[in-house]
């Protein structure tokens, strides 16, 4: 399963010092001021229209809190470190008086360098999945609920190792014109329905998102959607892909940009990216209707030197005032409730945790995918490339 906020679907991809800074803005990441002492949620600010920088977080106000430390911060690249750039780790430098310098999150270099004994981040974004792995390969810290707070939380939870950074979802996307005549599809069985809808479609080439949704164009119930039936998914996915051919995703601006240029009427998509479309002038629309939200999350590695200085960073990211500021600069959603408090009501219907989203959205079971990926990814890849494959018996031993 690729990572959808890489450009090329390739997660851990290397950023030269030129790129991740922007170009020729090559100043260092660095800054001044302040820390958090109280840990409960901090008193709302008053809402701010889209693009407002960071408001000030209560109890971060020691410029010299963390002055002279150094925290590495390993994200993805591309637009979403960008928004968490201006949004969180400039921020909390400014507040906090540490210097801040960006790596990309790795997760070979992750296990190779605590192996040696150093790490080559201290605070990394990660995707869920990953993070549910993680605490049996010995790579992270735990994460204490004295550190961090398990109440701010929702509808993600924090776990011992992970605490949550953002949620998105991939959803079903549309051209406008695609749907005048039959009306906007309300679940995945109208997607496959070639009869009301006799357009080219896009999905994911990979099990997840493609699993999911075949399933539940075939009449799973969502809430009986895990564990997922490859063997069904699969039959259901041969009575679609002559209408998807060659429109098999693999970064995920492809299938926003084959909606915009006509070679797609539909297609699953992550959510932000066609929101970004939407944002540009491109007549595409969305239903939150039985997408996936998913998440990513942060962990400090094993072994970081500068635990303390990590964790203060996690307390300040999944403040109200943070989460806000981030949702304002990309539509990624809070992992926070009391950020929509202070968000504008144009803002909150673009985020996939705002309440009339969350509601119709359909949670991705990390647990099954962190114990299922690899088989579920070679079911799919062997039925895409033609066979023969093997298939799983009730008992699980796999059979041709």
């Amino acid at each position: 399963m690729s990572h959808p906020h890489t450009r090329n679907g390739a997660a851990g991809r290397a950023l030269t010092r030129r790129s991740l800074l922007g170009g020729g803005a090559a100043a260092a990441v660095a800054a001044v001021t302040g820390c958090r002492n109280d840990k409960p949620g901090s008193t709302p600010t008053a809402v701010l229209p889209v693009g407002s920088p960071v408001a000030v977080v209560p109890g971060f106000d020691d410029p010299t809190r963390w002055a002279g430390r150094v925290l590495r911060v390993a994200a993805w690249g591309g637009e979403v470190q960008a928004a968490l750039r201006s949004a969180v780790w400039q921020p909390f430098a400014s507040a906090t008086g540490c210097t801040v310098h960006e790596v990309t999150t790795d997760y070979a270099e992750l296990a190779s360098s605590v192996a040696a004994g150093q790490p080559y981040a201290d605070v990394l974004i990660v995707d869920e999945v990953w993070a549910e792995s993680a605490p049996g390969e010995g790579v992270v810290e735990a994460i204490g609920p004295d550190e961090i707070a398990r109440d701010r939380f929702g509808p993600i939870v924090a776990t011992e190792t992970a605490v949550p950074a953002y949620a998105y979802a991939l959803v079903d996307a549309f051209r406008r014109d695609a749907v005048e005549q039959g009306g906007e599809p309300e679940g995945w069985a109208d997607w496959w329905d070639v009869g009301r809808y006799t357009g080219p479609r896009s999905l994911p080439r990979n099990a997840f998102g493609s699993f999911e949704f075949a399933l539940l164009a075939d009449g799973i119930e969502p809430d009986k959607l895990y564990p997922l039936d490859g063997v069904r998914a699969i039959e259901s996915l041969r009575r679609i892909s002559a209408k998807i051919v060659d429109l098999w995703w693999d970064s995920g601006l492809e299938p926003v940009a084959w909606l915009s240029n006509e070679r797609a009427d539909f297609a699953a998509a992550w959510h932000y990216r066609v929101i970004a479309g939407q944002q540009d002038g491109r007549a595409i629309g969305l239903t939150w209707n039985q997408g996936l939200l998913v998440a990513d999350s942060w962990v400090v590695a094993k072994g970081s030197p500068a635990r303390d200085v990590a964790v203060d960073f996690l307390d300040y990211a999944t403040t109200p005032e943070v989460q806000a500021a981030m949702a304002r600069t990309i539509p990624l959603g809070p992992v926070t409730p009391r950020s929509f408090d202070l968000l504008d009501p144009k803002v909150t219907k673009t985020l996939p945790t705002a309440p009339e989203a969350v509601e119709r959205l359909i949670r991705q079971d990390r647990a099954w995918w962190a114990a299922n990926k690899s088989e579920a990814n070679e079911q799919f890849n062997c039925w895409l490339l033609g066979g023969p494959c093997l298939q799983p018996t009730p008992t699980g031993t796999a059979v041709p």
